[in-house]
């Protein structure tokens, strides 16, 4: 998958959230490397943890509104994963501040809305209140471009990042074992992600444009593709499900009392002594505090589905995302060469390396000149792992799109914002840097 966490189509919005994890199964590779987690050959540097336990609520950090993030290997038993943006979040029973639980390399994905956590990944003694439609478990479907899919109940939980917290936010648990048979229209021609080796990390929290991950036509339609529920108790049958908006998984950024328009995520120019990781910072808020404040550039307003134009090489394309959810640059250029075997032609190999000039245009019709390099991704595969491939790129399958994966972040200050949310740069959604 393109390493976009790729959100799916929202009926509501039709924003295209891409958890675009592109798996690098590059066969002629020496060392197997995993752009977005499983099968990849490099050995784990500790064993996979075992049954996952409750911890008290961390002491919060003393910035409120900022949340360290890592670029890294990713956890533990996954193989080696590529361009992927890491942090700990931390879920309570609602309203507890003793059942709680941290949990370590939650994917950071601007690409998608709401909270989805690995069922494996969870402690059970959470016991999270499961939410209920017509009586029976609310169940969610999430479809990604790379057809890989997430499937699982709704439940309940207090989110904590950093210094804040949202209470009840809808989450999806995925993979849980008690509703292991997903319905046909979210799984059909698609791969289940049902463990941190398939996910790449122990779940998503998405950052994005948007408050929900479906909106009004998910509370009106139960053939939505969103959402599902059970048929019997035993839940071996489900069928579409209509969803409120208060029941749908939820970005839970608009739900902090405070700093809640947006998210800026800081990451530092990647050099050759980032290979193995690299640290930056994800803040809450646009022009609230003194550390999310925009001192220069531009604003991008997207279109009502979250979208901007790129202009590149003669072409107009009008469904471009900013997405930290993928852990490439992805476009289609047919005059750059894939690279050769295996799953190489998910990448680009070009002889030498290619510098390209585009035009990012917002809604607003203003417009931003971008530039960005292009690597043999066999080069960059080669040799020892690297967590940090800033000029890695690849086909998208996609004439309208250009998707601005993570190494679009390295070097910049990227803002989102929110839908609906007043700010300093302007009511969301829109993206500045």
């Amino acid at each position: 998958m393109r390493l976009t966490w790729s959100r799916p189509v929202s009926i509501s919005k039709m924003y295209f959230s891409k958890l675009l994890c592109r798996a690098a199964w590059l066969a002629l590779v020496v060392t197997s490397v995993t752009a977005c987690g499983g099968g990849g050959s490099a050995p784990a540097l500790n064993s996979v943890a075992s049954t996952p336990t409750l911890n008290n609520l961390p002491i919060p950090p003393a910035v409120s509104n900022a949340l360290s993030v890592t670029v890294d290997a990713g956890p533990a038993g996954t193989g080696h994963n590529v361009n992927r943006l890491y942090t700990d979040v931390t879920i309570c029973y609602p309203g507890s501040t003793t059942q709680c639980q941290t949990i370590d390399h939650v994917l950071v994905d601007t690409g998608s809305m709401g909270l989805r956590l690995l069922s494996s990944a969870m402690a059970p003694a959470l016991n999270l209140n499961r939410l209920t439609g017509g009586g029976l478990p609310l169940l969610n479907c999430a479809q990604f471009v790379d057809n890989r899919f997430a499937w699982g109940p709704v439940a309940t939980a207090d989110v904590v990042l950093g210094g804040k917290t949202a209470t009840s936010v809808p989450i999806q648990i995925i993979a849980d074992p008690a509703f292991d048979n997903p319905a046909t229209a979210c799984s059909v021609g698609g791969t289940a992600i049902t463990t941190a080796a398939t996910l790449g990390g122990n779940g998503i929290i998405g950052l994005g444009l948007f408050k929900e991950d479906c909106g009004a036509s998910c509370t009106n339609i139960s053939n939505n593709g969103f959402y599902y529920t059970c048929t019997t108790a035993s839940c071996t049958a489900t069928t579409g499900a209509k969803a409120s908006i208060a029941q749908q998984v939820k970005n839970p950024v608009p739900l902090f009392a405070a700093d809640n328009n947006g998210v800026l995520i800081d990451l530092p120019a990647a050099s050759p002594a980032d290979a193995s990781s690299l640290s930056g910072s994800l803040i809450f808020g646009i022009g609230t505090q003194s550390n999310n404040q925009m001192t220069s550039g531009g604003v991008l307003t997207t279109s009502s589905a979250g979208y901007i134009t790129t202009l590149l090489a003669g072409q107009t394309l009008n469904t471009s995302l900013i997405d930290t959810g993928s852990n490439a640059l992805y476009f289609d250029a047919g005059t750059i060469p894939t690279c050769a075997g295996g799953g190489g032609a998910r990448f680009y190999c070009p002889s030498s390396r290619i510098i390209l000039s585009t035009t990012l245009v917002g809604a607003n019709a203003l417009s931003i000149p971008v530039s960005f390099s292009i690597d043999n991704a066999l080069g960059l595969f080669a040799g020892a792992p690297k967590a940090i491939l800033p000029t890695l790129s690849g086909p998208i399958g996609d004439a309208q799109t250009v998707d601005w994966g993570l190494p679009f972040f390295y070097g910049r200050r990227v803002f989102s914002g929110i839908e609906g949310q007043a700010s300093s740069l302007g009511t969301g959604p829109f993206y500045a840097f």
